[in-house]
């Protein structure tokens, strides 16, 4: 039942999209919004829906492998923009790490919350693995990676656009570092070239995220 409602309120909100394309009508936010009100709603336990939705999380696995296959296709025209790419994820990534504590920490947040705010550009399975060797509550950096993500799919084009940022490598690396595969999936929709960054910069702003954050979260008093 939770499977079926899942993906019939996803598909109602991809309708509502196309129609009214914006970043209010995001089909990734308005399925968690109104799946949220739904479970609470008429008080369906959340154990229940996850186990009777496990064949959604399952597709996860074959959906990375379908990144990387887009990324091998466009390899030539990667391969003649690795600079810019990297320069962007590298970027990308760094600023996430050092500027989110920085900010949350100036509004106010406590040690905690600043710790999981600095890992909201890596992907909630990397996550649950590199919390823990941080020092970082993954309970509580997850749902704010999960924020993120939905956030940046649903703002990230749009300011994107007012920023006048039209290259596909550029958007889908920014895209991609700041919003991983909830950003990746809305830059499916501006080709080929965008999406394999996107899934690039994914994968790799992990990677770059694990091997800063030790250095950095200890700069800035968190480690």
């Amino acid at each position: 039942m939770a499977l079926v409602a899942t993906v019939l309120v996803y598909l109602l909100a991809t309708r509502l999209y196309r129609r009214w394309p914006g970043p209010l009508t995001n089909p990734v936010g308005l399925t968690v919004l109104a799946l949220i009100l739904l479970l609470k709603g008429v008080g369906y336990p959340l154990e229940r829906y996850q186990t009777e939705t496990w064949p959604l999380v399952a597709l996860l696995k074959p959906a990375v492998v379908a990144l990387g296959w887009v990324a091998w296709r466009e390899r030539a025209r990667l391969a003649g923009r690795l600079l810019p790419f990297g320069l962007g994820l590298f970027a990308g990534s760094a600023a996430s790490l050092v500027l989110t504590p920085l900010l949350a920490r100036a509004l106010g947040a406590g040690p905690e919350l600043q710790k999981a705010l600095a890992l909201k550009s890596v992907t909630s399975a990397v996550t649950v693995d590199l919390a823990p060797r941080l020092g970082v509550n993954a309970e509580l950096a997850v749902p704010l990676i999960i924020a993120a993500g939905i956030l940046g799919a649903a703002l990230g084009p749009w300011w994107l656009d007012r920023l006048g940022v039209r290259d596909p490598l550029a958007r889908g690396t920014a895209l991609g570092t700041a919003s991983h595969g909830i950003g990746t999936a809305r830059v499916a929709e501006e080709g080929a070239l965008a999406l394999a960054a996107a899934g690039l910069a994914m994968a790799a702003a992990g990677l770059v995220t694990a091997l800063l954050a030790p250095p950095v979260l200890r700069l800035l008093g968190l480690g």
